[in-house]
């Protein structure tokens, strides 16, 4: 897409877009963390299921990244919202490098009793904290 080209602009998703998306997405994760977790709830040390836990987030965090670099910057909830996430400069998807710096702001964003996400609301490019970090826009599909 050319930045130039005023016959396509840029239409940045909205905070409501953007927020369906991240309940759908949570929804999903939290079924599949159910899925992944609690089929071992009689470890007799608390700390295999500790050590479980963390190691199956992680792959859920891995596989957060893995679809916004490999499925065009869709979630399975921003697919359904037909919003994806792309490079700021180049509108083009982003790489690993950009999804975990991306992630890495969400858990900012999260820290900052949530006002990270409300930035959206504020923004003229509906950027929320974790995109300003990583360089990323959250844009409708065209």
């Amino acid at each position: 897409m050319d930045r130039g080209d005023d016959t396509q602009k840029v239409k940045y998703a909205g905070f409501i877009a953007r927020w369906v998306a991240f309940t759908i997405d949570n929804a999903l994760f939290a079924v599949l963390t159910i899925v992944l977790v609690f089929p071992f709830p009689n470890f007799e040390d608390p700390l295999p299921i500790g050590i479980y836990r963390v190691v199956t987030t992680l792959a859920l965090i891995a596989l957060m990244i893995v679809m916004w670099v490999k499925y065009d910057g869709a979630t399975p909830g921003k697919k359904l919202m037909r919003i994806k996430i792309v490079d700021a400069d180049t509108l083009e998807s982003i790489d690993y490098k950009t999804g975990m710096k991306r992630f890495l702001g969400y858990i900012l964003s999260s820290l900052m009793l949530l006002v990270g996400f409300v930035m959206v609301l504020f923004s003229k490019k509906k950027q929320a904290f974790h995109d300003k970090f990583a360089n990323t826009l959250v844009i409708q599909e065209g």
